[in-house]
């Protein structure tokens, strides 16, 4: 669907995605962490102590897909691993002070960011946008399939995942 401009809706949300995800991933690197371990932080923080198969799962990913993440959050004092007190085979992954650190400012830049993206919205315009981005996402979910994997997708790790416990 054209508009008078010849700009298509479909075209003008991808833009906004990529505009959006270009002004986030240059916040989220000036915290000194690349935009892919967000989520990984983001599930610490709703449940600190994960093993890395737990972690792989919550983030809907196989478990070697987040080992070089893990690697250099450790490296970078951001998590910390500590073993499984009741099996050792097991190691648990923990936030560090550093960590707790960036999430909430990730947060609070989220926060801004959101009150940035949505400036000069009405309260009406606002609940409209949410009951099109409800539509849009039940239209999705309606599409024919394909096969491709999550972990193939290259920004499966900044979808918003339907969770009691956002963050």
């Amino acid at each position: 669907m054209e508009n008078d401009n010849g700009s298509s809706i479909q075209r003008m949300m991808m833009e906004i995605s990529r505009m959006y995800m270009e002004k986030c991933f240059g916040k989220l690197k000036n915290l000194g962490i690349h935009p892919r371990q967000m989520p990984i932080l983001a599930v610490l923080w709703r449940g600190d102590g994960c093993s890395q198969k737990e972690l792989a799962k919550e983030l809907g990913v196989k478990p070697p897909t987040v080992t070089v993440s893990i690697q250099r959050l450790e490296k970078a004092g951001i998590i910390i691993r500590k073993q499984d007190e009741k099996d050792q085979r097991v190691s648990r992954i923990y936030l560090s002070e550093e960590g707790r650190s960036i999430i909430k400012e990730g947060m609070r830049m989220a926060k801004e960011g959101e009150q940035q993206l949505l400036a000069g919205f009405s309260e009406s315009e606002l609940c409209l946008m949410r009951r099109f981005c409800v539509q849009i996402k039940e239209n999705i979910k309606a599409m024919p399939g394909s096969d491709i994997s999550p972990d193939d997708l290259p920004l499966k790790h900044f979808c918003h995942r339907e969770n009691k416990n956002k963050i």
